[in-house]
């Protein structure tokens, strides 16, 4: 079994730091706390965390500010950031510097919780083909590395996922039904500027064209059919979060 996720919340207003804090180490993580952006910073100094719970205004150091210096010391740091106001402009900046999600005070708990299992076991990865036979491969592969997968058979179906979860990576066949996998990626990079997308077609010469297009979008690489499933899954491992496999985290 792998240790459970470590959590630092930071938040000046100490009585929602502590339910905070109470509420997810009985959930089975570990918590450490800090009560403004200066104490979070010299906390990551010292380690690393799974995910950063972090208030937006604070006095002196606000949490846009500890993010950007915690940012600075571990790129790789999954922030939340936390907030009861609608400073767009900040929430913007944030986003556009790399913040994994900004959540809205008050927040429900059970929502949370769910965040923080997403972001620390890394996000789902998302298989978009109309074979079946390819995405339950796929699937089956990746799932035995440890990552969650998704699957879709169409891109309408894949964008709908993405407007529902987080994805850290998908991996698209370029012929599909309907809206066809270059329109589908370019839809997904829209939900979500960040995901890690890999090309799939047994067309190479045929769809040349949408390759280079996606290419040119920022799609990381093609497999071209028939491909061995283990060269996707090394892949992700290149590219994506690394999968956390946790145990139970007690009683809801």
């Amino acid at each position: 079994m792998y240790d459970e996720p470590t959590i630092l919340v930071v938040d000046d207003n100490v009585d929602l730091l502590e339910t905070f804090a109470l509420i997810l180490k009985r959930r089975g993580f570990n918590v450490e706390t800090a009560d403004n952006g200066a104490s979070a910073v010299n906390k990551f100094k010292k380690q690393k965390f799974d995910v950063t719970l972090m208030d937006i205004v604070m006095p002196e150091m606000n949490g846009v500010e500890a993010f950007r210096k915690i940012k600075e010391m571990q790129p790789e740091a999954s922030i939340i950031l936390m907030t009861a106001y609608s400073e767009e402009e900040i929430i913007q900046t944030a986003k556009d510097e790399g913040a994994h999600r900004v959540i809205h005070k008050p927040i429900r708990i059970d929502q949370l919780i769910t965040l923080i299992e997403e972001t620390a076991a890394g996000q789902p990865i998302l298989i978009v083909d109309d074979d079946a036979d390819i995405c339950r491969t796929l699937t089956d592969v990746l799932k035995l590395q440890g990552y969650e997968v998704l699957a879709a058979n169409s891109g309408e179906e894949a964008v709908m996922i993405a407007q529902e979860k987080d994805l850290q990576m998908a991996f698209i066949d370029v012929k599909l039904p309907n809206i066809d996998g270059l329109e589908t990626f370019l839809r997904l990079k829209e939900i979500n500027p960040d995901i890690l997308t890999i090309m799939m077609t047994g067309f190479r010469n045929e769809v040349k064209e949408a390759l280079d297009k996606a290419q040119a979008a920022s799609a990381v690489t093609c497999l071209y059919k028939p491909f061995d499933p283990a060269e996707a899954a090394d892949i992700a491992k290149k590219i994506g979060k690394k999968p956390r496999k946790s145990g139970s985290k007690g009683a809801n």
